[in-house]
């Protein structure tokens, strides 16, 4: 099993980062590992951990109607999770499961923040990459959006019977 330090450094959050701040950082995350159906965070609830996936697969669903979770992604190794929560102080905006064995790094949300308010320089390189993995996730998400717009408006061919 690689050391925390050498895990971090694979992940593009902190690719840029100084093998000094990857240590420092490494040193505050604990090591997560779980199976398949193992739940990181609720939609709804608090989020108080932010994970960075080293292996395996996670889904990420949202609820939808009467009980039913839609699938809105489905990530792997160099995911950041729980970042929302980071900047917003809000719940949990969809579910996050491992679809399978899987290992993170965990660090609590307070001790990130407080890490970040004591190293501005550190704090500036890890949201210049988160904001870039948002805007990513974002030009997604509208693409989808759009492609399912153009289908539900699309109007419906008419039978020739």
């Amino acid at each position: 099993m690689k050391k925390p330090q050498a895990l971090l450094k694979e992940l593009s959050l902190f690719s840029e980062l100084t093998n000094f701040e990857c240590d420092h950082i490494a040193s505050l995350c604990r090591l997560v590992e779980g199976n398949a159906g193992d739940r990181l965070i609720a939609e709804g609830e608090q989020v108080r951990t932010l994970y960075f996936l080293v292996s395996g697969e996670l889904s990420v669903t949202k609820g939808h109607g009467a009980g039913q979770n839609v699938l809105i992604a489905t990530v792997g190794k160099g995911a950041v999770l729980g970042e929302m929560a980071l900047l917003e102080r809000l719940p949990a905006s969809a579910t996050v499961e491992a679809t399978g064995p899987f290992q993170a790094l965990a660090i609590e949300l307070n001790v990130f923040t407080r890490l970040i308010e004591n190293s501005p320089l550190l704090g500036y390189k890890i949201f210049k990459k988160m904001a870039q993995i948002t805007s990513y996730r974002l030009r997604i998400a509208s693409g989808q959006l759009a492609e399912y717009k153009s289908v539900a408006q699309s109007p419906i061919p008419e039978s020739t019977g």
